[in-house]
């Protein structure tokens, strides 16, 4: 019977230390990548499990302590993610939007972004996820960053109405049915600019048309922060004329010009004496290796609530953990001393000194409900980084004649883009302003 039981803590040390080996050889090759991308949750996860299996592999009467605590932590691990997963999806965008569309006699098309293209693909379409600059950016993909989506392609961009909204970009591959050299208002900025997730003919340069009898044309792509947009404004300058410039700033904006700022491929568009980089002149070699990066990478692309996932790769527990952390850097983590947008303003200004140029800040759904003083900061912010530009707030116009601020967002749902009435009392907001400047 002792030698039975000497035999079985054997093989659960030998257990135990083949798990350390597995579990210290995912943290070293992944490290980095975690690291990078601030997932304290899983180095914490590793690194706990890698300290259990080591000393319960190493110190034999300890054995079967360290795997009881092993089989708990685990245990506890799903359990708390499972729990979380119910909450969370229960408490969702996706199941609110749900919820809301069911009652009017609707359904959500549940598919995966990824699952959206492969079905198109098989119907004889080349259609692709909508994939931004942006994520070359956080993959530190420099040596050949793509500033625009590909030309006169067909993208699946998003889903806040239930249907997966798609996309054709035009010749320079902007969100626009055709490419304008002449026009009225060129719009800057991220995905409010792109007129995201909202129906075709509600989007800011169908909407200038419609209610202001203006030509409109955008830049503005998904996950665009200030630098990106600037080196946008900067290569199509010799490419368009145009009377008004308008800037859309939204909220998150403040947190990707910290990931821009980090770029030196973007920080060359700040220095006066550069001209461009002759980006639409060498599109082809940017098409080529958007495409393949794209295809390579294609079942990455998974973007959708999946609760098979979130349970299994315990993504809600550690999605929560990586919350508590970001939230506490997140409050102050934007330096209010950073001359980054006095820069971009100072070189948007010197590239078109004969333009008319407007920054509109665009408040994210927390700014109604417990970040009120930091929102106003943020303008304020805007609005002393240079003299020569119209500053004008749209936080400050829906929160004094919108009643209630969600029906400016798309199905009221938290951190979406804007619903058809948000984006029409947008245009009309900027239109009035423009008009008070004639």
């Amino acid at each position: 019977m002792f030698f039975q039981e000497k035999i079985k803590k054997k093989i659960l040390q030998l257990f135990l230390f083949f798990l350390f080996l597995i579990v210290t050889l995912v943290l070293f090759q992944k490290f980095d990548k975690y690291f990078n991308q601030n997932d304290i949750a899983k180095i914490s996860i590793l690194l706990f499990l890698s300290f259990i299996t080591f000393f319960g592999s190493l110190f034999n009467k300890l054995t079967k302590t360290f795997a009881v605590i092993l089989f708990y932590f685990i245990l506890i691990l799903y359990l708390t993610n499972s729990l979380l997963v119910f909450v969370n999806y229960n408490s969702s965008n996706q199941k609110n939007i749900e919820r809301i569309l069911k009652d009017k006699g609707k359904k959500f098309d549940n598919r995966s972004l990824l699952e959206v293209v492969l079905d198109e693909r098989k119907k004889g379409k080349e259609i692709f996820p909508h994939v931004v600059p942006r994520e070359f950016l956080k993959k530190r993909e420099e040596k050949l960053m793509p500033l625009t989506p590909m030309p006169n392609t067909e993208y699946v961009s998003c889903n806040e109405y239930g249907e997966w909204k798609k996309i054709k970009t035009d010749r320079l591959g902007f969100n626009n049915e055709i490419f304008k050299k002449k026009f009225d208002v060129l719009i800057v900025g991220d995905s409010f600019a792109e007129g995201s997730c909202v129906q075709n003919s509600f989007e800011p340069t169908k909407l200038f048309k419609n209610h202001s009898n203006k030509n409109a044309y955008s830049i503005g792509i998904s996950g665009n922060g200030p630098f990106l947009s600037l080196a946008l404004a900067h290569e199509v300058k010799d490419l368009v004329d145009f009377d008004y410039l308008v800037w859309l700033i939204y909220d998150n904006d403040f947190y990707d010009i910290k990931l821009e700022s980090k770029s030196d491929y973007l920080k060359k568009y700040l220095d006066k004496n550069f001209e461009n980089n002759n980006y639409f002149l060498n599109q082809d070699k940017f098409i080529k290796y958007q495409k393949n990066y794209i295809n390579k990478n294609l079942n990455s692309f998974k973007t959708g609530y999946s609760i098979k996932e979130s349970l299994l790769e315990l993504k809600a527990i550690i999605y929560k953990i990586n919350k508590i952390f970001a939230d506490r850097k997140i409050k102050e983590s934007y330096d209010y001393n950073n001359k980054n947008f006095q820069k971009i303003f100072h070189k948007i200004n010197f590239l078109y000194s004969d333009k008319k140029i407007f920054v509109v800040y665009l408040p994210e759904t927390s700014c109604f409900e417990y970040r009120s003083k930091d929102c106003d900061k943020r303008f304020l912010h805007l609005k002393n980084s240079s003299s020569k530009i119209n500053f004008i707030n749209f936080y400050e116009y829906i929160r004094n004649d919108i009643e209630d601020y969600k029906i400016m967002y798309a199905l009221g749902q938290k951190n979406s883009h804007f619903s058809e009435y948000g984006y029409t009392r947008l245009i009309k907001f900027i239109d009035f302003e423009l008009t008070k400047e004639n």
